[in-house]
C-alpha cells in the first residue's frame, strides 16, 4: 500500500514535470514553477509542509533606523511544532516609507510616522502560499507606561535554578501598546535578593529558601516593578556536565583549560526535562590554589589547573550540590610572578595620561612546561593611593584575560598597584601624567 502511495505522488510529479516542459521549457518562470513543485512535492513526502504558521514577537515599537527580528513559528503535516522563519519565502511590508523587512524577517524601522499611530503590516508567505501578518509600529513618542510580567513561567512561582524570562507591556503617548518587549528597558533587581536579571529580562535565581525579588524596569523617566517568589521545592538534583556529559571526576595538566556545565532536573511529577543552570550555578572548590575558577560572564566555569594536586568541585544550587573529583597533573613549579610581558619591576612606573587606560596582566613563571601562564583573574589587584584611577576584570576565562586600569580624573598623581598571587605579590606605580 504504501508503495502504491509513493508510486501515485511520483507519478503526479513526473505528470506536472512533463507538463511544465510541454508549456514551455525556455521559460524562466517554468523553471522556477518546476523547481517550487519538486520542492513541494518533498515537503508532503517528508511531512514537513507547513500547514499553518503565526508571527509570534509582532507588535513592537521602533523608531527610525532600529531593527526587530520578526519569528514564526508553524505546525507541519506531521503535527509538529518549530520555527519556521527560515523557511518562509517572501516577507513584505504594506509601507516601505515607513518600514522594510528583509528576506529573513528583520523588520527596519525607516521613517517615524504619526499616521494610524506609525503602524505597517508585515506578511510572510510559505512555499505552499500559507499567509501570516504581523503588525509593527515606528515612531518616536514617549512612554507613558510600563506594565511587566512574568514570561516564562505565565504565572505561579519560579523555579529555582531554572531560569525564568520577564517581559513587559509598553503604552506610548499616542496610546500604542507594543506586547512582550523588554526593548529600551533597564532592569535592576532589589539589594535584598540572591537572584540577578539581564538586559534580555532573563532571570536567574539560586537561594536555598524560597525567595521574593523585586524587579524594576525603566525606560527614560518611565518605571514599574514586580515581585516574583522562587521556590526550589521541586529541584530533585543538580549534575556537573564536562564535554556535554555527567562526570564525577575532572583530570588535567598544569595549564590546561576546561569548561563544566551544569544541568538541574526537577520531580518526576513536575517535569522530566533536564535544565542548562550554568547562569544559576556557584561553582566552589575545596582547594582554591590547585586550580582557577570562572565566576561569572560567558565562560563561567572554565577551570584553569594551575598547580599539582586533589580537590573537589562543588556546584551549589537551590540548597542543592553536585561534586566532583578534580586532580591536576604535572611537576611545574611557580618560580615567580610579572605584571605585563616585559616585566615591571618595583622601580619602573606605568605612565598613562588623565581619563585615559592601560591594559594589565600578571604571568605566572613556573620552572618547567607550561613555562609561563596568564593568572590575571586569579590574583588580587589593589590600588593604593589616590582615588584617581579604578581598575576591571576584562576577558575572564581566557587565556587572554587582562585588567583595565583608567584614570579617572582630570588630575595628575599616582596610584601604587599590588598584584598578589600565591604569596606572592609584584607592584607597579601608576603615574597618572598629562
Amino acid at each position: 500500500m504504501n508503495s502504491l502511495r509513493n508510486l501515485s505522488k511520483i507519478t503526479l510529479l513526473s505528470l506536472a514535470i512533463t507538463s511544465t516542459f510541454l508549456t514551455g521549457c525556455d521559460s524562466d518562470n517554468n523553471s522556477e514553477e518546476l523547481a517550487r513543485a519538486v520542492e513541494l512535492e518533498k515537503l508532503r513526502a517528508n511531512g514537513t509542509i507547513i500547514e499553518e504558521f503565526e508571527i509570534t514577537n509582532g507588535q513592537t515599537r521602533l523608531k527610525a533606523g532600529e531593527t526587530h527580528q520578526l519569528k514564526a513559528i508553524g505546525t507541519d503535516s506531521k503535527g509538529d511544532t518549530r520555527d519556521v522563519t527560515s523557511e518562509l519565502i517572501a516577507w513584505t511590508s504594506s509601507d516601505v516609507t515607513i518600514a522594510t523587512v528583509n528576506s529573513n524577517g528583520l523588520v527596519t524601522g525607516v521613517a517615524n510616522s504619526a499616521i494610524n499611530q506609525g503602524k505597517v503590516t508585515i506578511t510572510a508567505t510559505t512555499i505552499n502560499d500559507i499567509l501570516g501578518e504581523g503588525e509593527m509600529s515606528v515612531s518616536d513618542v514617549a512612554v507613558s507606561s510600563i506594565t511587566l510580567k512574568q514570561t516564562s513561567p505565565e504565572t505561579g512561582d519560579i523555579h529555582t535554578c531554572i531560569d525564568a524570562s520577564i517581559s513587559g507591556d509598553v503604552r506610548y503617548d499616542d496610546d500604542y501598546l507594543s506586547l512582550n518587549t523588554v526593548k529600551d528597558m533597564i532592569f535592576t533587581v532589589d539589594e535584598q535578593t540572591t537572584a540577578i536579571i539581564d538586559k534580555n529580562g532573563m532571570l536567574y535565581t539560586s537561594a536555598e529558601g524560597i525567595e521574593n525579588t523585586t524587579i524594576t524596569a525603566t525606560i527614560d523617566a518611565i518605571n514599574t516593578q514586580l515581585t516574583v517568589t522562587a521556590d526550589p521545592k521541586d529541584l530533585k538534583t543538580i549534575d556537573i556536565l564536562l564535554a556535554e556529559k555527567i562526570t564525577t571526576l575532572i583530570t588535567l595538566n598544569i595549564g590546561e583549560r576546561v569548561q563544566v556545565n551544569a544541568q538541574a532536573k526537577l520531580i518526576e511529577t513536575v517535569s522530566t526535562e533536564t535544565f542548562d543552570i550554568d547562569p544559576s550555578i556557584e561553582w566552589q572548590q575545596q582547594d582554591t590554589g590547585l586550580t582557577g575558577i570562572t565566576a561569572t560572564g560567558i565562560n563561567k566555569g572554565t577551570i584553569l589547573a594551575l598547580k599539582a594536586g586533589i580537590t573537589e568541585l562543588l556546584g551549589v544550587c537551590g540548597g542543592k550540590n553536585a561534586k566532583a573529583i578534580l586532580e591536576v597533573k604535572g611537576d611545574a613549579k611557580l618560580e615567580g610572578t610579572q605584571i605585563n610581558e616585559d616585566g615591571v619591576g618595583v622601580d619602573d612606573a606605568i605612565i598613562i595620561a588623565p581619563l585615559k587606560s592601560v591594559e594589565l596582566t600578571l604571568t605566572a613563571n613556573y620552572d618547567v612546561a607550561p613555562t609561563s601562564l596568564n593568572v590575571s583573574e586569579f590574583a588580587n589587584w589593589d590600588l593604593i593611593g589616590n582615588d584617581i584611577a579604578k581598575i576591571e576584570l576584562i576577558s575572564s576565562g581566557l587565556n587572554t584575560a587582562h585588567y583595565k586600569l583608567t584614570s579617572t580624573s582630570a588630575s595628575e598623581g599616582s596610584v601604587v598597584l599590588l598584584v598578589t598571587y600565591d604569596g606572592i605579590v609584584s607592584s607597579v606605580r601608576i603615574d597618572v601624567e598629562k
